[in-house]
């Protein structure tokens, strides 16, 4: 950073103990700018930007090939300081401070410049770091200045996927039966009928699976169960696919011409990544696999498709402001002075306006402001999982 810029960082205000933020939410803050002398500016502004990006290497050498996609969900970018060749113009996907607030030129000392958006109305996956890819919604600062290099700094906002935890297909038990007849190394058969609670799971709650297990064979058999994650990245035609093992357990012995009944609870990581299903270029998936441990024979299973939700509690209610202990930043007078104490509210024209269509990066997205109403919870999306989609794998130990 320049020698006459102290600091030049972006904070945002949280809005629930979990610090985390989900679509429609309001993201309000404050860039912090410090310079030891006076400085002249072209343009300064803040951006707001959520994307997905994919990118890994196969081969080697001359085989070596590179595949890459990437996919922006929207971008919201707020004016400080605009070059006069702009003014007045609107910038594609962006939003402008309305009237002129901030000269080119900053004295010496601390500045705290606010700023607000409001995120999407958009079925946007959550925030996601994995083998291949990420999900991320970043808050970005830039100040650019005649005949000197960018200054920027940037920060990461924590988003999930609201969940209402009432779709119906997610409450649903499952259930299915497998049966195996002994040919080699003995004889008889066996069979397995297996039953989940439901279909979806929020991050530390418990699976529980009941199994009856009915060996009327010569073998003795043992019971095995696994949660499984796939983690899926595509770029066009290419598609990269990693495996990790969540829960993999053994229980008890079930001996020949015996009948067992099992409870299997399988406690969810608080930490584990919840599903994604509405990313184009990432998936994130669960399958919870039940079989009989077969010496020298194939195994007996039963696989069922697990949705993994985040706990209600990590979001605030729609459309409510901060719950007590988390309070705006109070906003600064117009003339860029240090935090005196009680200051009178911003004037009019401080805070973009979301709502005019010639502005938003997606016409048509946001809503009337007039229609927020307190308990809308726009539902999961969560497709059928299909565990053989895809052509090509990779290796098995996927961060999550």
């Amino acid at each position: 950073m320049s020698r006459s810029i102290k600091e030049l960082s972006v904070h945002y205000d949280p809005i629930n103990e979990s610090n985390t933020f989900t679509s429609g939410d309001i993201v309000e803050g404050r860039v912090v700018l410090e310079v030891t002398k006076e400085i002249k500016v072209d343009s300064f502004f803040v951006k707001l930007t959520g994307d997905a990006h994919v990118s890994w290497t196969e081969g080697s050498g001359d085989d070596e090939s590179s595949y890459s996609d990437h996919e922006r969900y929207f971008k919201l970018k707020q004016y400080f300081i605009q070059e006069s060749s702009k003014k007045g113009e609107s910038e594609k996907n962006t939003t402008l401070v309305n009237g002129e607030t901030y000269g080119p030129v900053i004295k010496p000392g601390s500045h705290v410049f606010p700023f607000r958006f409001q995120l999407p109305q958009q079925n946007m996956p959550p925030s996601f770091k994995g083998l291949h890819g990420w999900v991320k919604y970043v808050l970005t600062v830039k100040l650019s200045r005649p005949w000197k290099s960018t200054s920027a700094a940037s920060t990461e906002l924590s988003f999930v996927i609201r969940n209402d935890g009432t779709s119906d297909h997610l409450l649903q038990p499952q259930s299915g039966t497998q049966d195996k007849k002994i040919k080699l190394f003995g004889s008889g058969k066996m069979s397995m009928n297996v039953t989940t609670d439901k279909t979806g799971y929020m991050q530390g709650e418990t699976i529980r699976v009941f199994v009856d297990v009915d060996n009327s064979s010569s073998r003795d058999v043992k019971l095995k169960y696994s949660l499984k994650q796939q983690q899926t990245f595509i770029a066009g035609s290419s598609t990269n696919r990693g495996y990790k093992d969540i829960v993999k357990e053994t229980r008890d012995c079930v001996p020949s011409k015996e009948k067992s009944k099992f409870i299997v609870d399988m406690i969810v990581p608080r930490d584990l990544t919840v599903t994604i299903e509405n990313c184009r270029i990432i998936k994130v998936q669960y399958e919870l696999k039940v079989y009989l441990d077969v010496s020298f024979a194939s195994d007996p299973e039963v696989r069922f498709p697990v949705v993994i939700l985040s706990p209600p509690e990590q979001q605030c209610p729609p459309w409510q402001g901060p719950p007590g202990g988390f309070q705006p930043y109070p906003p600064p007078q117009p003339n860029l002075v240090p935090y005196p104490g009680e200051l009178p509210p911003p004037p009019a024209g401080l805070y973009p306006n979301l709502f005019v269509p010639a502005v938003l990066p997606h016409p048509g997205v946001y809503p009337n402001p007039d229609a927020f109403q307190p308990g809308f919870h726009p539902g999961p999306s969560a497709p059928v999982y299909d565990p053989n989609q895809g052509t090509k794998e990779s290796s098995p130990n996927v961060p999550y």
